[in-house]
């Protein structure tokens, strides 16, 4: 009976206490199989209800405690520690992660890049976009969508470019990256032949053109594209 009534509560939402209470009936009973279950609970509350030191390293205890290390687990930790602006934590989990041989799941991959570009750590990111081709990543929008905010953070538009172009299939929020990175470069022509390529234009992608020829003076594109966003906005309230 035990089993079927801490799964139960596991599925449910949870106080920090409550999830403590959990923990240690798991101990208690070897039930050692939820403990992924566990973490996953352990990872919202803490970001929740306190974002003390002393929470986030419950989190790590329950996680180095694991009699079963799995992806799973370790990868919403990481991918909690990155959420919270705790980037070189996030990263040297997932360092430790590849030691236990443990195969980085999609958020593990995407948490542990975006903390080495918020870190600006390039070696880091560069590694891991290694293994974003090896373990077979390649296809996740979302993954190339954080290379690209890797490499426009560190300042190559070279190669943020290079893995724009090799996504199969892009989103709006690598197009307005990529967008945004021309204009603050004063970049305008690049810009612009990104903003017309862009499939589905949405409103950050309209400001960032407006402001970008308002920022260097030239009214008459500013006017252009002004109008151009306004006329299609207003046909789009009409349909």
């Amino acid at each position: 009976m035990v089993v079927p009534r801490l799964t139960t509560l596991l599925n449910n939402n949870l106080t920090v206490n409550q999830a403590k209470q959990i923990h240690a009936q798991i101990l208690i009973n070897s039930l050692n199989h939820l403990e992924p279950l566990l973490v996953r609970q352990i990872a919202p509350l803490t970001s929740i209800h306190c974002r003390s030191v002393a929470q986030a390293q419950y989190l790590k205890l329950v996680l180095y405690q694991l009699q079963n290390p799995d992806a799973f687990s370790w990868g919403w930790t990481i991918q909690f520690f990155s959420q919270n602006g705790q980037f070189k934590e996030a990263f040297s989990l997932y360092v430790q992660m590849q030691r236990l041989g443990l195969f980085p799941t999609t958020f593990a991959i995407s948490s542990a890049l975006r903390a080495c570009a918020r870190i600006e750590y390039r070696i880091g990111g560069v590694l891991v976009h290694a293994q974003v081709h090896k373990y077979g990543h390649c296809i996740c929008v979302y993954v190339h969508t954080v290379l690209v905010d890797l490499y426009l953070k560190l300042g190559d538009m070279v190669t943020a470019q290079k893995v724009f172009d090799e996504m199969l299939v892009k989103n709006v929020v690598s197009w307005n990256s990529i967008l945004s990175k021309y204009l603050k470069s004063g970049s305008l022509a690049e810009a612009q032949r990104v903003f017309n390529k862009i499939p589905r234009k949405d409103v950050i992608s309209w400001n960032s053109m407006v402001l970008g020829y308002a920022r260097v003076g030239n009214m008459v594109r500013h006017g252009l594209c002004f109008s151009r966003y306004h006329r299609k906005t207003w046909l789009l309230g009409t349909q």
